[in-house]
């Protein structure tokens, strides 16, 4: 299990003590309306000349469990009066149970949000080559999840704390802040990640996000949402790799699947469905690769079994679609490739990534 994981686990004793308490009241509330019956009802009828009524006799016994010390209501009898000490005594100790339990529960929730945020600052210090997803609304919620479907290691920077509720109890690290500011992403590791999505609700915060990011990390690869068409220039400038608009992009969409939906369908189960064990990567060939300046077919990049090859895109950007199996692998080529993940790994591994 990985660090962020299991030192993010929500804790039991807050839960214990909040049941204690609500179990104490309840005990309470049961003993009271005991007491309540018995002044009404069997204490009426030991003493025919003392009337007593219902708020005669809620009255006695709210006076009882709290010690205030007033007189009694009545006098009471002999067995009144050995019924009243049973019931103080028992009455006062789960009163000073539950208050207990109750202080016990405040002061433990906030001592355990303390350690929970500690804990949690610790393990984002520990995390990775991860990626940072700014903005958890429907669009950042649903890229976290296909981050996570795929075991990719996620924070979330998000500053409405409703938003984060759905996170508090699961293990995915976050980090409660406005993500256009310097100090939240460099808490959220933005020095060691691989990848930040910038997905908040505007355009001009997303535009901060990109800029800061970029001059806190000029390595690191940055995908942005654009909501209007001319800001996607802007954010390219900023330095943001890659810009999407979910306005466009819906609109490829929708015209994509009129016009081929047995295309869209595949796409769809194999990108989006956790039961297929398949997947579309993009394989960068680093420096010093093993497979550099030799063929697909005979360096292993292509073989038996293995994964398909979709395209290669050159270190100039130059896509080659369906590459054939006598071209020669480059510095800086990144290979789009599909298959199983065992299918990836073996990819990845004959090409040194």
């Amino acid at each position: 299990m990985p660090d962020w994981q299991r030192v993010l686990s929500p804790t039991a004793d807050l839960s214990r003590s909040a049941r204690q308490f609500w179990a104490l009241l309840l005990v309470l509330l049961l003993v009271m309306i005991v007491a309540v019956a018995f002044y009404a009802n069997v204490e009426g009828r030991l003493n025919p000349e003392q009337h007593w009524s219902l708020v005669d006799a809620a009255y006695m016994a709210v006076l009882t469990v709290t010690t205030i010390g007033f007189m009694e209501v009545h006098d009471l009898s002999q067995v009144g009066r050995v019924f009243t000490t049973g019931f103080a005594v028992t009455g006062l100790a789960l009163l000073a149970l539950a208050a207990r339990s109750a202080a016990s529960f405040l002061v433990g929730q906030q001592l355990g949000e303390h350690v929970q945020l500690r804990r949690r600052l610790r393990a984002l210090q520990k995390m990775r080559d991860h990626y940072i997803v700014c903005g958890y609304g429907r669009m950042g919620r649903e890229t976290q999840q296909q981050l996570c479907r795929r075991g990719l290691p996620t924070v979330v920077i998000e500053q409405d704390s409703a938003a984060l509720e759905p996170l508090r109890e699961t293990d995915i690290p976050f980090v409660e802040g406005n993500a256009t500011e310097d100090e939240h992403l460099r808490t959220a590791g933005i020095e060691r990640a691989r990848c930040l999505i910038a997905a908040v609700g505007t355009d001009e915060d997303n535009l901060f996000i990109v800029l800061s990011a970029r001059l806190l990390n000029p390595d690191l690869h940055i995908v942005a949402r654009a909501s209007r068409e001319e800001s996607v220039d802007k954010l390219g400038r900023a330095g943001a790799n890659s810009v999407h608009s979910p306005y466009v992009g819906g609109g490829r969409d929708l015209a994509f699947a009129a016009m081929a939906p047995g295309v869209v369908h595949f796409l769809e189960q194999v990108l989006h469905q956790e039961k297929f064990d398949v997947d579309i990567v993009t394989v960068s060939v680093p420096e010093g690769s093993s497979v550099i300046g030799k063929p697909m077919l005979g360096s292993g990049v292509m073989q038996e079994g293995g994964a398909m090859i979709l395209a290669a895109i050159a270190a100039d950007n130059v896509l080659h679609t369906n590459p054939r199996p006598d071209t020669t692998v480059n510095p800086g080529d990144r290979l789009i490739a599909m298959g199983t993940r065992e299918q990836l790994s073996r990819l990845e591994r004959a090409v040194g990534e």
